[in-house]
């Protein structure tokens, strides 16, 4: 790779949507993609099967729910290529055994949930923050749900209101208030920092069940991560459009 090759990580990227986005990315615009993953094997694999295709992507493992695996990872960055051009924070978990008058463990629901989701993201996007400093272009993504609405799930005629997913549902919101939190913080310096929805899409998380193709669901994301100095920030969309927040 030349000085001039944007790099970008995404999180979460052994399968589903962020191993589609590292392939579109690689290969459709010439970026080196890091390959986050929690799993050191699995992240591998998917990193074997995109370099036999020909493309600029290598592993690093990272783990949401420990801080010195996301230290590691940003270390790792920093002495391999001292800046990073695009972070997507895609990485999520869906494991909502709690609905309300059902029973379940509430808290517990919601601690595993907001810490990978939601703390992780965090943890990871302020680590990486140094990094994206570097890069004449930053570039930050969150891989959202419209399931975090706050305005859709108030509107009696608003899509999906009777999906229950309250645990996921509030994770969501709270991933879109972190990126206008950060859009908001490095708007003066240009950065381009947005959350989008990539719609209901086939992966595991939702056991397949979704309408859409990973490479459907492409299009709005890719845009979002290669957005030019004149693109916008602090936005929540999908591939309609804006989305409510």
């Amino acid at each position: 790779m030349s000085e001039s090759t944007s790099i970008a990580l995404v999180t979460g990227a052994n399968r589903g949507i962020g191993f589609e986005l590292s392939r579109t990315l690689a290969r459709d615009h010439s970026f080196h993609v890091l390959l986050g993953s929690r799993n050191a094997s699995s992240g591998a694999e998917a990193v074997s099967t995109l370099q036999a295709e020909g493309l600029s992507v290598e592993l690093v493992v990272l783990d949401l729910g420990s801080n010195t695996s996301i230290f590691a990872a940003a270390k790792e960055v920093e002495q391999k290529y001292g800046r990073l051009d695009v972070l997507v924070n895609n990485a999520g978990i869906y494991i909502d055994k709690w609905v309300p008058e059902s029973g379940g463990n509430v808290r517990a629901t919601f601690q595993e949930t907001f810490n990978t989701n939601v703390f992780g993201s965090a943890s990871v996007t302020e680590a990486f923050v140094p990094l994206l400093t570097k890069s004449s272009l930053p570039r930050i993504v969150f891989i959202s749900s419209i399931l975090g609405s706050i305005t859709n799930q108030v509107d009696p005629e608003g899509g999906w209101i009777h999906f229950s997913g309250v645990t996921y549902r509030c994770s969501k919101a709270a991933i879109n208030m972190l990126c206008a939190t950060y859009a908001m913080r490095f708007r003066d310096q240009g950065w381009k920092i947005n959350t989008c929805c990539p719609g209901s899409v086939k992966t595991d998380i939702n056991m397949h069940l979704g309408v859409m193709t990973t490479e459907e669901a492409m299009p709005n994301i890719v845009r979002l991560c290669t957005l030019g100095k004149d693109g916008e920030t602090g936005t929540f969309s999908d591939a309609n459009g804006a989305l409510p927040w």
